[in-house]
């Protein structure tokens, strides 16, 4: 007979660049995973797409190769749940096979159906019913634009699912989808739970062709006979509402009550603080979306270039780190973050405005550019480093300081993403937020939060709280240090009025007209 002791959950991580399946334990410990890349395809600069198919090729790949690995007994995984790269949306017909390529969420092809959307519903009442701003990020421009181009595939199209939704759909053949990630598509009413009749008909999209919504962590049925064959899970399986990738980090990192903000920095950040109720901001600086814990809303901040620029700068100016990192059993990112720790807070006055590719939140400004600013000649590239770190923390702070000023309560920021893993920028980013910045143990915190939603679904856990509260283990938790917060407060307001003053001057738009 098997005992909590000897049960596990299986997590399905579906992302931008590849796939993931990882086998908790019941305390939230990570046995094993397995990975597998899958191509994008780039038509034009602009479009980027993926073939559905290979997020399920790489699905059972990786659940045949974590089995494998771990030398699991299939009998003993009690349920498993999907969580995925949200956006990205792929027409399919009644078998559930794929009409076209999914069209990626990094893909920038819908200006014209945008410009459609504001024209037919307006900004204002996208925002709030959908809680989302306009923009070729999310789904709903997507299918417009599938309409008008690849109209066969639209007129075939049984329904229309996110990539959570196909692993979901593969597994149990049941088409549905979970709040969460519906609440991305800009199609999605947050108000009342439902597809919002009245942007449908605005775009005529027949309701019929979308997916049946689900609250985060409810069963969805049983694996197929079809899908154990091929993944060697056992038949009859519970298969688990997941959820978006950012709203499971957030539950994989414990913000799961009032106070906690979830930081995700990779190649940008992703803050979302945790809501009891539906809120918006009425300057639409931030997101409001649903978590994936039912009932429950996030605000969400996208900041777009973060850790990239760090990668920039490893890549452009630091072969000697990428070359000397290996033979001293290092990461490159461990020895920049080794000589950022040597400078000063502040830089010594030098700052960077991480604008790289635009500014994100709060700003939504595309013709924002970087900016290096208080150079001398003391400086050094070990400044340099180190101001990147403090211009992503800058970033944070702003958009926190718009949480704030939304009256949600800023107790901790708890952290995740491949920045986490560099000591030094973590007590930056504690020390310029003024906030405990606390890590998990787990690093996949995105699966983490999709197992503890299976982990509900299969009655284990009375709820997504203490569910958390069992499998969310903490790593390291570094305070704000006094002196630093005071030096980064006077640095901060210079900060602040880099962006305000160029924008004031007109000073982006001109250069993109130059460009």
């Amino acid at each position: 007979m098997s005992t909590k002791n000897d049960q596990y959950i299986l997590s399905i991580d579906v992302g931008t660049t590849g796939g993931r399946s990882i086998i908790f334990n019941l305390k939230g410990k990570m046995i094993d995973s397995a990975y597998q890349e899958y191509e994008s395809y780039f038509p034009t600069p602009t479009f980027v797409e993926q073939n559905a198919d290979d997020w399920w090729l790489v699905t059972k790949n990786t659940i045949e190769e974590v089995l494998k690995k771990t030398k699991t007994n299939p009998s003993k995984i009690v349920s498993a749940s999907v969580t995925n790269q949200r956006e990205t949306i792929v027409p399919v017909n009644e078998n559930g096979i794929p009409l076209s390529r999914a069209i990626v969420w990094q893909d920038r092809r819908t200006i014209k159906e945008c410009e459609k959307i504001k024209e037919l519903i307006g900004s204002k009442k996208i925002y709030d019913l959908t809680g989302l701003t306009i923009d070729p990020y999310f789904s709903n421009p997507k299918i417009l634009w599938i309409k008008k181009n690849w109209a066969k595939a639209f007129d075939e199209a049984y329904k229309f699912l996110l990539v959570h939704d196909f692993i979901q759909m593969k597994l149990t053949s049941e088409f549905i989808t979970d709040y969460s990630n519906a609440s991305r598509t800009m199609l999605f009413d947050i108000n009342t739970l439902t597809w919002s009749n009245e942007i449908l008909n605005a775009l005529d999209i027949p309701k019929e062709k979308l997916p049946k919504p689900l609250p985060s962590g409810k069963r969805i049925g049983g694996l197929t006979k079809k899908a154990a064959k091929v993944t060697g899970l056992p038949e009859g399986l519970p298969i688990i509402a997941g959820g978006g990738d950012q709203q499971c980090a957030a539950i994989g990192v414990g913000v799961t009550r009032k106070g906690r903000i979830k930081a995700t920095t990779g190649t940008g950040t992703f803050l979302l603080a945790y809501l009891d109720e539906n809120q918006r901001d009425k300057e639409r600086r931030v997101l409001c979306s649903c978590h994936a814990i039912p009932g429950k809303y996030v605000y969400e901040a996208s900041i777009f270039t973060t850790g990239s620029i760090l990668r920039w700068f490893r890549d452009n100016f630091s072969s000697a780190e990428k070359s000397l990192a290996p033979s001293l059993n290092l990461d490159s990112y461990e020895l920049l973050g080794m000589q950022a720790e040597s400078i000063p807070p502040g830089s010594e006055g030098l700052m960077v405005l991480p604008h790289f590719v635009g500014a994100g939140a709060p700003y939504w400004d595309p013709n924002a550019k970087g900016l290096i600013f208080g150079l001398g000649l003391g400086h050094t590239r070990k400044h340099l480093i180190r101001a990147i770190m403090e211009a992503t923390c800058y970033e944070i702070r702003t958009n926190l300081k718009v949480f704030e000023e939304l009256n949600v309560n800023l107790k901790e920021l708890r952290i995740t993403g491949g920045a986490s893993r560099n000591s030094t920028w973590n007590q930056i980013e504690a020390d310029i937020c003024g906030l405990p910045v606390i890590k998990g143990q787990v690093e996949e915190a995105t699966a983490l939060g999709a197992a503890i939603l299976a982990g509900v679904g299969a009655g284990i856990y009375k709820n997504i709280d203490s569910a958390a509260d069992e499998m969310v283990i903490i790593d390291e938790k570094k305070k704000p240090i006094p002196e630093n917060v005071k030096t980064y407060d006077k640095f901060y307001e210079i900060y602040k009025m880099l962006y305000t003053t160029l924008k004031k001057q007109n000073l982006y738009d001109k250069l993109s007209r130059i460009l």
